[in-house]
């Protein structure tokens, strides 16, 4: 509710300090003027001093002057209850009570017209609901009052926004709206917790010496990320192998065309990533001294070293030569084309086992137990389950990516809750993967909203994009299209880009932590901008840092941000109050 503000002496020479209001003349103290304090006061004037407007209020035995606040609208003749919000030994402010208004008389007649109780509970939920701009007939407020007493530990003001924004309310989807609000909505971190705890539910299951249970668990998932739900590819022309620090800033040839996120790539070039994808195969297939010798290790730059002994148990399963000659190839080159062959072969040999023969449940207890598999499984998964920048130039990526993404959940929450039950916290990973999509998927059906997991250079980033919306119109009254995208970087920290584009025009403002990350994005700006001039464009940019006021995601404030209404208006008092 509006404040007024800056209460000074007018007339019997009053004076404000120390929270009090005293008469110079009696030196009598009239009026305690605490915080928290309610006082009442007749409004004789509002005058127009300099653009400001001031009120001249009769609290009793003194008079006040009183700037008003930005929309605070007061008449003369009016007596009115205040309370006051702040004092301190120059300046004292305070608000009309809503008990004042012609709003709160309203109020109470809609909650005796619904049937309701008249509390405090039920006046903060009409006031709410008028401020969103929600309708208080009768049937609204036994709906919200319903709401209320089914989610009796939600707030009043959580159901009010979430009934405004359109979205269902119910247990997953507070539970969610909720996450959101605090920030903590990234599906990269149930991701990131399923791709981790998978091999620790696979172990506890061969430490209780249930291995039926530990060897179905991965068979569920050979079938979800080697089968047919693996299969919607992303539909890019460029190279899908993530972006090394040093392609992300220069760019590649074959994506000229394409729109990049190379400038948020790593700032530090390693000498590790100069070494060219043909270097790295050679040195892995000569066998070069840097390759660690155990099992399932990581060998040059990182890759991974598959031995003879989990090469011999593929073939004994029946993978194909092809695919084992290409495997340490691709591995080497960073490619994931053999990887994601090898998994549909062993999905097939899943799929076709006898698992009541010992010898075939000896072989997938052998694969499963490999680090190498678990090494693989990690990359297969985070491949299926990330974007590269690459792939976010094309709709179509992400479509496919949220189709694919949506059906593994499931899938593995329905093994997981077989085999762990629905309590473990890989179950419980899933749900809110689960969830989460979705919860997205419902804001899609009102917002232009996505979150872009990304994959990239040493890293995972998780991106927010909003469009704008304008009477749910992705389209502004000028014709411009306005977007934020919000990205999350370890070494970069949080950085928000806001993008407005009119005809061929294009502004760009960027919000980044430090200096640092100012300086790398304004030395690589220019790439953009070449990019954007060959299509046509023209760009405008600006580069700042967060300031001490933003939030820690605009992308998300902006998306589930509720339009409210000040009750107290110019015509909102009732002057016989």
């Amino acid at each position: 509710m509006s404040n007024i503000s800056g209460v000074s002496s007018s007339g019997n020479n009053i004076l404000v300090t120390e929270g009090q209001v005293s008469d110079l003349q009696s030196k009598a103290v009239s009026v305690e003027l605490k915080n928290g304090a309610m006082l009442s006061g007749k409004v004789l004037s509002v005058t127009d001093l300099e653009g400001e407007k001031i009120a001249s209020i009769d609290i009793g035995n003194a008079t006040i002057s009183a700037k008003l606040s930005e929309g605070m609208g007061l008449k003369e003749g009016q007596t009115l209850m205040f309370a006051v919000r702040g004092a301190s030994a120059d300046s004292v402010s305070i608000t009309p009570l809503f008990e004042n208004t012609s709003i709160y008389q309203s109020t109470l007649r809609a909650l005796e017209a619904a049937g309701l109780e008249v509390n405090n509970e039920s006046l903060q939920m009409v006031k709410d609901m008028m401020e969103a701009g929600l309708p208080i007939d009768k049937s609204s407020l036994l709906e919200m009052s319903k709401n209320l007493n089914t989610f009796s530990d939600t707030s009043i003001q959580t159901l009010v926004e979430m009934k405004s924004l359109n979205i269902p309310i119910n247990e997953n989807n507070i539970e969610q709206y909720t996450s959101y609000k605090n920030y903590e909505h990234q599906v990269t971190n149930e991701m990131s917790s399923i791709i981790d705890e998978l091999p620790k539910a696979f172990d506890l299951l061969m430490e209780r010496g249930n291995t039926s249970a530990a060897v179905n668990l991965y068979g569920n998932v050979l079938k979800l990320f080697g089968g047919e739900l693996s299969s919607e590819g992303l539909q890019n022309d460029v190279n899908t192998t993530p972006l090394s620090p040093e392609k992300a800033v220069e760019g590649s040839a074959e994506n000229e065309e394409g729109p990049s996120l190379g400038l948020l790539g790593e700032k530090e070039i390693t000498a590790e990533s100069r070494q060219s994808a043909a270097d790295r195969a050679l040195a892995l297939l000569q066998g070069q001294s840097d390759t660690p010798k155990e099992n399932g290790e990581k060998g040059l730059n990182g890759q991974l070293r598959l031995s003879n002994d989990f090469l011999d148990n593929l073939q004994n399963l029946n993978i194909s030569d092809k695919t084992l000659q290409s495997l340490a190839k691709d591995l080497a080159l960073g490619n994931t084309d053999a990887s994601k062959t090898l998994f549909k072969e062993l999905a097939n040999a899943f799929e076709s086992a006898d698992l009541s023969n010992p010898v075939e449940l000896a072989s997938f207890k052998k694969l499963f137990s490999s680090e190498e598999f678990k090494g693989l499984l990690k990359e297969n998964i985070t491949d299926q389950w990330l974007l590269r920048p690459g792939d976010v130039e094309k709709k179509e990526n992400i479509d496919n990516l949220y189709q694919r993404l949506g059906a593994q959940a499931k899938g593995l929450l329905d093994a997981i809750s077989d085999t762990l039950g629905p309590q473990s916290k890989l179950a419980q990973s899933a749900n809110n993967l689960s969830n989460n999509l979705d919860f997205m998927n419902q804001l899609n059906q009102m917002f232009q909203y996505v979150q872009l997991p990304l994959q990239m250079a040493g890293q995972n980033a998780n991106g927010d994009l909003y469009v704008y919306r304008n009477k749910n119109k992705k389209m502004s009254e000028d014709g411009s299209v306005s977007a934020i995208l919000h990205l999350d970087m370890d070494n970069l920290g949080p950085i928000d880009v806001y993008v407005k584009m009119k005809d061929m025009k294009v502004t760009t403002n960027f919000y980044v932590a430090d200096d640092s990350v100012l300086d790398l994005i304004n030395d690589n700006i220019h790439i953009l901008n070449d990019r954007l001039e060959k299509r046509g464009y023209s760009l405008s940019v600006n580069l700042m840092l967060h300031g001490d006021e933003s939030g820690e995601n605009d992308a998300v404030d902006e998306l589930l941000s509720v339009s409210r209404t000040p009750l107290l208006t110019t015509n909102s008092f009732d002057a016989r109050a």
